[in-house]
């Protein structure tokens, strides 16, 4: 009787564990740590309807994440700016295991937040653009003006700002991003744009037996003098995955920029142990001399 009451709880334990190691989404950066969020509670608040909140909770009922009240809190704080609560005060995040040994840790979180106003849009501003107008720049937003300010969609814009700038050469391309909450409930965004050089094809290289490296040169389609565009290699692999080794990685793909230069090396590493593939030059950043 001893050894069936003690094999049993054991057995329960191993079953709740795994079935609990279950992450509809996983964010976690060590998957044998962590929690998962198995209810949330947001307080607080003065004008949300319980609809909204609930939609809230739900966004993150299921999923795992580090064992981290900060890193959540921030999270929270992100589920709020989405709808335009830009200025949300997370007052307390409470992390609740309600079992301590099971990886992840099934969890109950406890937000107190005061939304605070909620933001539409006055204007968006582009500054240090000269490759493309401010206006093709403003396109790659969905939000116009008196629209919620929503996070995530101006977050979509700025990725949308590289998809347009890296494929055109602009490799070292950023943007600071800057925000004025106004009294009437608006806000203006200015990005001040920094662009840097645009990049042309200089010489490819392929690191393979004569044969197969005449064909894999012939069939590089960007030009020397070309503008260099980043997601080419991408196609570049798929379409010649013939000429490839079934085990080819794409990362063989060296990739060497010249800033002061504004020029690319492709080398395209087929044959690892030619001792060609180990000398690979450095990158030479703008601030570097020839």
């Amino acid at each position: 009787m001893l050894i069936h009451r003690t094999f049993l709880p054991i057995a329960a334990i191993l079953c709740s564990t795994f079935l609990r190691a279950d992450c509809e989404k996983d964010y976690r950066s060590n998957p044998n740590s962590g929690v998962l969020i198995s209810d949330f509670t947001i307080t607080g608040t003065r004008t949300l309807s319980s609809d909204v909140l609930g939609a809230m909770t739900r966004q993150l009922i299921g999923s795992c994440f580090n064992d981290d009240s900060d890193e959540l809190g921030e999270r929270v704080r992100a589920l709020f700016q989405d709808r335009g609560y830009f200025a949300v005060e997370v007052k307390s995040i409470k992390i609740k295991p309600s079992d301590p040994l099971a990886v992840p840790k099934p969890a109950v979180l406890e937000a107190e937040v005061l939304e605070g106003t909620r933001y539409r849009l006055r204007e968006i501003k582009i500054s240090g653009n000269h490759a493309f107008s401010a206006e093709r720049i403003l396109r790659q937003f969905s939000l116009h003006k008196g629209d919620v300010f929503e996070r995530d969609k101006i977050g979509t814009g700025f990725e949308s700002i590289r998809e347009l700038y890296e494929p055109a050469g602009f490799l070292n391309m950023f943007f600071v991003p800057e925000t004025r909450n106004l009294s009437d409930g608006t806000i203006i965004l200015t990005v001040a744009v920094t662009e840097g050089p645009q990049y042309h094809m200089g010489r490819l290289e392929v690191v393979a037996r004569k044969e197969s490296a005449e064909k894999l040169q012939a069939s590089w389609q960007l030009g020397e003098g070309s503008i260099f565009d980043p997601g080419y290699i991408k196609k570049y692999i798929a379409d010649n995955r013939s000429l490839l080794p079934r085990d080819f990685n794409p990362e063989s793909v060296q990739v060497v920029t010249n800033c002061p230069d504004a020029v690319v090396s492709v080398r395209v590493v087929v044959d690892a142990f030619d001792p060609k593939a180990q000398a690979l030059p450095n990158n030479i950043p703008c601030d570097s001399s020839k």
